[in-house]
């Protein structure tokens, strides 16, 4: 039986992020793509995030897991913001609230999983980005996690690094996803040592 590639093994390179966050159809969107990169938020902390849970003094967000869902909920955890101007954009955003979900819709609500999922498919679209992953149809919010993931690895951070900024509770849960190479590094090291 094949082994399939492990998901984690996909993501997007910072090329790509780039083209998506330009491509984004509105400021909202644009500040959606960069939070999933840059925080490496899954969906529903995206879909969670309140106002009061980013602290601009000390650039850092407190990542709430509300939902209870295959054990991952509950948990909290404290992620440093790494891009300034990730920092002023959320900042115009969010405006004078002081409370209530960061991200909200055209009707002034909280934004659901499901129209995230179409924002981020949407924005792939516009930027003619086609999902790493064989068998997808668009782009989802959770590649970003594992791009940042890879793009902090490619950068030194450590797995420990990861692993809390990620929020796994096992170290062997980061080293599984990201303590082997990616697909496009095997790819890099393949036509090194196959065109020498």
């Amino acid at each position: 039986m094949k082994e399939q590639m492990k998901a984690s093994a996909y993501h997007l390179k910072p090329a790509e992020i780039k083209k998506l966050i330009v491509a984004a159809p509105n400021f909202r969107d644009r500040c959606i793509i960069k939070t999933l990169y840059w925080l490496g938020l899954r969906r529903s902390e995206l879909v969670e995030l309140d106002v009061r849970d980013i602290d601009y003094e000390r650039k850092r967000v407190t990542v709430q897991r509300v939902t209870v869902r295959q054990g991952k909920g509950g948990k909290i955890r404290i992620v440093p913001i790494v891009d300034d101007e990730f920092v002023s954009d959320i900042k115009h955003l969010i405006g004078d609230r002081k409370s209530g979900a960061v991200f909200l819709s055209t009707h002034n609500k909280p934004l659901s999983n499901r129209a995230l999922n179409y924002i981020v498919a949407d924005v792939g679209e516009k930027a003619g980005i086609k999902p790493p992953q064989p068998k997808r149809k668009n782009i989802n919010p959770h590649i970003f996690r594992h791009s940042i993931a890879r793009f902090l690895k490619s950068k030194g951070f450590t797995a420990e690094w990861i692993q809390n900024f990620l929020g796994h509770q096992s170290y062997k849960t980061t080293m599984d996803m990201y303590g082997t190479i990616g697909i496009d590094e095997m790819q890099e090291i393949a036509e090194r040592k196959l065109n020498n």
